[in-house]
């Protein structure tokens, strides 16, 4: 179920990407777009968790120990980054390279609990993610783009592209170490509040908030409030939860993957064989992964 609702999450970012890239054609500014997910979030989140305290005294006990508050702000700045760089790096950059850059952060996620903590990473996760990485660029065109010469790629894009890579692996990272204290409800609730703190402080200074403001782009953003942002990010957490931040990342490989579907079924694009053998790629690796995690399951006890 861990493994579905990281896949599940991957789909609708895949799906809610689209639509954000025709709110940003259309003059919606990607910082206002990144401000307001933070606070729809927080607002609906923030009111669920608030009505089960208030329903269950069961919920009211559910916190299992406190973590350091940098961890917190550590999580929330990492979803606030995530979405200003990869929004910001679409607009200086090919599509296709900022993928593939931002989906170095399975590797950078396997990387850190390496060698920071320490933790063993079995040789099937290691090839996993390297699988997925070449996978992406594979799907994100990456070839033709090197083929073609236009390679010439902006220093601002890349830094953008980078930093929506490093931003996503902090999620992931801070995330695992808030969910199994706050619950997944709590942890986000907690992060997008951060998050919006920030793009509020951000926005003093930036002066009046043209796209909030403009009625026929504010009903698409908060649209993508709900459908990019509550429902994704509850799936995800949830699932990360129960599999773990390096599996979790490799899972969520599947966004660029269900992105090439949604153009091919949607938008009538062709998939050349490039594609097809990058998301061959990506689907062996989440296959390998999940081929792992239920071997190392513990096998019920049989009934009486």
């Amino acid at each position: 179920m861990g493994s579905l609702a990281v896949a599940a999450a991957a789909v609708l970012w895949a799906a809610s990407g689209t639509y954000a890239r025709t709110l940003i054609d259309r003059g919606a500014s990607p910082l206002e777009i990144s401000e307001a997910r933070a606070w729809i979030a927080f607002v609906v989140l923030g009111a669920f968790v608030l009505w089960r305290r208030t329903r269950d005294p069961v919920v009211r006990s559910e916190t299992r120990g406190r973590v350091h508050p940098a961890i917190v702000a550590g999580f929330g700045l990492s979803i606030a980054g995530a979405n200003y760089f990869y929004y910001s790096a679409i607009g200086r950059l090919p599509v296709a390279v900022a993928i593939v850059i931002q989906y170095t952060a399975p590797a950078l996620v396997v990387l850190w609990l390496a060698t920071v903590e320490k933790r063993r990473v079995s040789p099937r996760v290691a090839l996993a993610v390297g699988a997925a990485l070449a996978g992406v660029a594979l799907l994100a065109g990456l070839p033709h783009l090197i083929a073609s010469g236009h390679a010439n790629l902006s220093a601002a894009g890349v830094l953008f592209a980078a930093g929506s890579a490093f931003a996503f692996s902090g999620y992931i990272l801070f995330g695992e170490r808030l969910v199994p204290v706050y619950g997944p409800e709590r942890t986000l609730t907690r992060g997008f509040g951060v998050a919006g703190t920030l793009w509020i402080v951000v926005q003093a200074f930036r002066g009046r908030p043209d796209t909030l403001l403009d009625g026929h782009l504010l009903p698409g953003v908060v649209l993508l409030g709900f459908i990019a942002t509550v429902i994704p990010f509850m799936l995800f957490v949830w699932g990360l939860q129960r599999i773990g931040a390096s599996r979790a990342g490799i899972f969520s490989t599947l966004e660029p993957l269900s992105a090439a579907l949604f153009a091919w079924w949607w938008l009538h694009q062709r998939l050349d064989g490039w594609q097809i053998a990058g998301a061959a790629l990506v689907i062996a690796a989440v296959a390998v992964v999940q081929s792992e995690q239920q071997a190392a399951a513990p096998t019920p006890a049989p009934l009486e």
